[in-house]
């Protein structure tokens, strides 16, 4: 995958494949946040600062969904989602996943992280499926998902999206629910960020 999960953030924290470039000397103007781009590609401002001159790279480039802007703060929150605790889902420069981390209304300590990659590909996903508990394949909209269940605390859904991946990790960490319920979390924010997404490349 991706990523791997980390205690060190209470909801998600993603370590994402990718070589980290040396961090720009400060004295350089082109490190500064402020000169750092800060929209996606349809200018729509990101809902944080992002420090990484390299956020997009070739590492994410293989489609122009941004899935920090896809969904708007109404949205979110009717997912339950809130929208206040945004955070880049990136740790270091370059790296391959390019999203973000929200965490989830209530006492409960859970959230999501919604991010794209170019790797692994699609098919490899597909194809490389064995230390989930539980996977199974569903279609929305004519396209299809991929729901993989990784164990009481984590769902993660991926669609194909041009020529990259999408991925969307729902985290329970405290009290998890049944897995049916855990992953229709993972189903419910993919249905409503699909509509948004490009579809695969031909």
């Amino acid at each position: 995958m991706l990523w791997s999960l980390g205690a060190a953030f209470a909801t998600v924290s993603c370590a994402i494949a990718g070589v980290p470039s040396p961090s720009a000397d400060s004295t350089d103007t082109t490190s500064t946040p402020t000169s750092i781009r800060q929209t996606d590609d349809h200018g729509k401002e990101l809902p944080f600062t992002t420090k990484f001159p390299d956020r997009w790279s070739a590492n994410n480039d293989g489609t122009t969904y941004e899935p920090c802007t896809s969904l708007t703060d109404t949205e979110l929150s009717a997912l339950g989602v809130d929208p206040t605790t945004v955070k880049d889902v990136a740790l270091a420069n370059h790296q391959t996943a390019r999203g973000c981390i929200w965490s989830y209304r209530g006492r409960w300590m859970g959230g999501v992280s919604h991010f794209t990659g170019d790797k692994p590909t699609f098919e490899e996903e597909k194809k490389d499926r064995s230390w989930y508990e539980k996977s199974y394949d569903i279609t929305i909209d004519g396209r299809l998902v991929l729901v993989d269940y990784w164990d009481s605390s984590r769902c993660i859904t991926t669609v194909e999206v041009e020529h990259a991946s999408v991925s969307t990790i729902v985290t329970r960490l405290w009290n998890p629910p049944p897995e049916s319920e855990l992953c229709n979390l993972a189903i419910e924010f993919t249905k409503l960020t699909l509509p948004k997404m490009p579809p695969p490349a031909p």
